[in-house]
């Protein structure tokens, strides 16, 4: 009960931070702390490359958990590898849902406000969603984080993918978290299944991650 009511605050906390920072820098890459564009659409392709080795170009559904303005869906559009990816955008910011919608007038309802998405897809992925925090407690926020893969991997078909600043040892410097890579793969296997981790081209210390389903 305890951990649910720190887990609550968190998400309180991130609420008003991410309001106000997208009021004040706007539909931008820094409107949702990103460092530059160029470090974000890094990240993207790393995490849609790893959708793409798993699926190939079949047809495949992936749920943006934390899609903040949208950056993603116009990343998807303008790239001609990603064509055959339906895109759905998840945020528990209700102001950031609002602009999604606003940016895209003509898809306002493959976005909604939550924290995972309502119908099954292929992948649930967090790109940043996790880099943020105002806890000073890694191993907590650690929780916190299994804690929201765990809700959305039962709206998967095949799994998760995501991305995480690694240092050799967890730890939050600047209200920034930093996993340790080797722990995150172990606990992930452990408790999902086969767990494969690769370092951002372009992204220093930035690691993608996907998780696949235990084989039944």
């Amino acid at each position: 009960m305890l951990r649910r009511l720190l887990f609550a605050r968190y998400e309180r906390q991130l609420n008003r931070v991410y309001r106000d920072r997208l009021a004040s820098k706007g539909n931008t890459a820094q409107g949702v702390f990103w460092r530059s564009q160029s470090s974000q659409f890094a990240r993207f392709d790393a995490l849609l490359s790893l959708v793409h080795q798993l699926r190939g170009y079949q047809p495949t559904s992936i749920a943006d958990i934390g899609c903040g303005y949208g950056a993603l869906l116009d990343f998807i559009k303008r790239s001609s590898k990603f064509q055959h990816i339906e895109y759905w955008g998840v945020d528990i910011n209700r102001a950031m849902i609002a602009a999604c919608r606003q940016k895209f007038p003509h898809q306002p309802d493959i976005f909604s406000t939550g924290n995972r998405p309502s119908n099954i897809v292929d992948f649930c992925l967090f790109s940043g969603t996790f880099n943020l925090t105002h806890s000073d407690d890694p191993a907590l926020w650690n929780d916190y984080i299994f804690a929201c893969l765990d809700r959305c991997m039962t709206q998967t078909r095949y799994g998760l993918v995501l991305n995480l600043l690694c240092t050799p040892k967890a730890q939050i410097q600047k209200q920034i978290f930093y996993a340790s890579r080797a722990a995150f793969v172990k606990r992930a296997e452990a408790h999902f299944g086969p767990t494969h981790a690769q370092s951002t081209q372009h992204v220093t210390g930035d690691v993608s991650f996907v998780i696949t389903r235990k084989p039944l």
